[in-house]
């Protein structure tokens, strides 16, 4: 849901499959304190889930310029 929301909004975005990288689990960790997926940060903010978060997503993505209004 995410990956196709950027793709279509043409916003860039990082992957990382934590299931595959143990120091990309370890950064999940250490960001959020636990395995759960999927987990979101863009611009120093950190959204754990994307449907529920979706207005406070698109709110940060505006004010960072990669959506517009």
């Amino acid at each position: 849901m995410a990956k196709s929301f950027f793709a279509q909004q043409n916003v860039p975005y990082e992957e990382r499959d934590v299931t595959q990288n143990e120091k990309f689990m370890q950064e999940l960790e250490d960001l959020v304190g636990r395995f759960i997926t999927p987990t979101l940060w863009i611009d120093g903010e950190v959204f754990i889930g994307f449907g529920q978060n979706m207005p406070k997503i698109r709110k940060v993505l505006q004010e960072g310029g990669y959506l517009s209004s």
